[in-house]
Parts: structure tokens; C-alpha cells; sequence
């Protein structure tokens, strides 16, 4: 298992985080689904392949719904990075599993089973297939005998500033993370305070390949001992400060000069002046996306840094 699927299913495995995943993705952000109302269920069941040897195979996180003393359905979330032709056939696998456990349970009336994938990547949205027929080649004589089965995909990165505000829970801050991660623009974050630290911190670790974030932990623990709490958007600019208080400085070799007043200023070769508030401006930004991998890159890769700062520039 993946350091960033476990990360992922750390933060989705509380109650009322998967509980604030489906009222925002199924009913529009209306609290249909309660916490309190959610337990565990298992997530991982066998099955038998075409030779008669058993497989296991397992959910990334599943729970019951119930009401009172009836249970009417079973929720699943799959987390994806990476587009998988064969989702259907994971899916229908998975659901499949949900349904025969009902089977053995002795229930007279089956409840539903539904499957959430959530699609964490951020360059291009979902584009594989989205059900069990675009995923098979089919004869056209047996097309009408073939039964169809649907996935759900939901592309997060996407998702619209209603459905992210409507979050109430800390995965609104994954979805404001992911969006920035894709717009390249992060000024405005929420005030909503950090419940889970180290899971939103781990996460955004993974997801962004950047240990400022494993920085910032002690950080906000100690801000939440002090003030009751830490905001997103305090959390973010924290990060902000971190960048501009180490500095950048760029050495001579990489045709970078420092001048108190002047600011940076590119190399003659390049004949370009760069202000020393929009290079650190450009740094901050890159660092609140989790970006310091591009920030280190442009500190010794000129013609890098003159793209960036187009980039931002736009």
C-alpha cells in the first residue's frame, strides 16, 4: 500500500469526514448522512478466480449508514491518483462483495451498495472509462446481453466553490488544496480551523511531495494549545512567512545578484530585471501549493524561473 493511499484513508476513515464527502457529492452539501449514524464496515472479502484459487481483495474505506435499528445502505470511497481503465470492474468486484455478505447474513431484502471514487489528480480531469461497457470490447451480438454497470467518479480538483464551500469538515481543505494545485492560484483559504493536524498535514505531504507541511505540524499543534485552534488560511500564511524568512539567496554562478534596494536582478545575459517583491511573491505562492520542489529548481535554473514567473504572471 501506497503512503499517500494510507494518508488518504486515514483523514476519510472519520466518520465525519466521510460523512461530509457524501452529503457534499450526493445530496448538495444537505446533511442527509450523520456521523453518528456511520460504523465501520469490513473492506476486505475474497473471491474465487477462474482457476479455483482464492483472492483477496480489499476497499479503501467502507462504512454502514444506519437508521435506528435498520441498515439501509453501505457507502464505499476508492481513492484514485492515477486513471484506471478498469475501475468498473474493480467497482462492480468490490460491490459485488457487499452484496453476497448480505446473502450469508440471512437478510430477506437487500440494501444498496454505492461506491465513491474520488479522483485526487490534478493535471486533467477523469477521462477513462466510466462504466463496464466503454471499458470491454463487445461483439455486436452480444452487446444487447451484456449488462451495463456504472461507476461513480468525482473529480475533485474540479469541483465547483459551492460544493467546496458546502464541506464542513476538514476535507475541505484537500479540496481547496487541490483546486490551487490546478489553478495555480492559492490567495484566498477558509477559516475554518484544523481539526485532524496530522492526517490534513500528512496528507498534504504526500499529495504535494513537500516536507514543509511535516514542518508546519509542531506548529499548529502549538497554535491550537494556545488559541484553541489554527485556520486554514492562518496555517497557510504560515507557510508564506516560512519561505520569505529563509531567504532566497542565488549566487553569482547561477547569474542571480542580490541588491538591498534593487531586489533580484537576472544576469546581463538575459537583459531581464527581476523586482525583488514578485520573485519572493512568485516563492510564497509556490510554497502555499506545495511547490518547493519548483521553488529549488528555480534557484538555479534561470530560464525555469523566467517561465514561472510568466506562469503566475497570466
Amino acid at each position: 500500500m501506497g503512503e499517500q493511499d494510507i494518508s488518504e484513508k486515514t483523514l476519510l476513515a472519520h466518520n465525519d469526514v466521510f460523512a461530509d464527502i457524501v452529503n457534499v457529492l450526493l445530496f448538495n452539501g444537505e446533511q442527509v448522512v450523520k456521523a453518528d449514524s456511520l460504523s465501520d464496515s469490513q473492506t476486505f472479502s475474497q473471491y474465487k478466480a477462474a482457476d479455483n484459487t482464492l483472492h483477496g481483495q480489499e476497499r479503501d474505506v467502507a462504512k454502514n449508514w444506519n437508521r435506528g435499528t435498520l441498515c439501509l445502505s453501505m457507502f464505499g470511497l476508492e481513492n484514485q491518483t492515477r486513471k484506471d481503465a478498469l475501475m468498473p470492474a474493480r467497482v462492480i468486484s468490490y460491490d459485488g462483495a457487499g452484496y453476497r455478505s448480505q446473502l450469508t447474513d440471512g437478510n430477506k431484502k437487500l440494501h444498496p451498495v454505492i461506491t465513491l471514487v474520488l479522483y485526487f489528480g490534478t493535471e486533467s480531469q477523469w477521462e477513462k472509462p466510466k462504466s463496464l461497457k466503454e471499458s470491454i470490447e463487445i461483439d455486436d451480438l452480444l452487446e444487447p446481453f451484456v449488462s451495463d454497470y456504472k461507476i461513480n467518479v468525482f473529480n475533485l480538483a474540479w469541483l465547483s466553490d459551492k460544493q467546496i464551500n458546502s464541506f464542513r469538515s476538514d476535507f475541505r481543505i484537500v479540496a481547496e488544496y487541490l483546486k490551487a494545485m490546478r489553478t495555480g492560484k492559492a490567495d484566498e483559504w477558509s477559516r475554518q480551523k484544523i481539526l485532524y493536524v496530522s492526517e490534513i498535514v500528512d496528507l498534504l505531504r504526500v499529495l504535494s511531495n513537500d516536507e514543509i507541511f511535516s514542518d508546519m505540524e509542531n506548529f499548529i499543534i502549538e497554535t491550537q494549545s494556545e488559541k484553541g485552534g489554527l485556520q486554514v488560511n492562518e496555517f497557510v500564511q504560515k507557510i508564506k512567512n516560512e519561505g520569505r524568512s529563509e531567504g532566497f539567496s542565488l549566487g553569482r554562478s547561477e547569474g542571480f545578484s542580490l541588491g538591498r534596494n534593487e531586489g533580484f536582478a537576472l544576469g546581463q545575459r538575459e537583459g531581464v530585471t527581476l523586482g525583488q517583491n514578485n520573485i519572493l511573491s512568485l516563492f510564497s505562492k509556490l510554497y502555499a501549493l506545495g511547490r518547493g520542489s519548483d521553488v529549488e529548481r528555480a534557484t538555479t535554473d534561470k530560464k525555469y524561473l523566467s517561465e514561472l514567473m510568466k506562469e503566475f504572471s497570466q
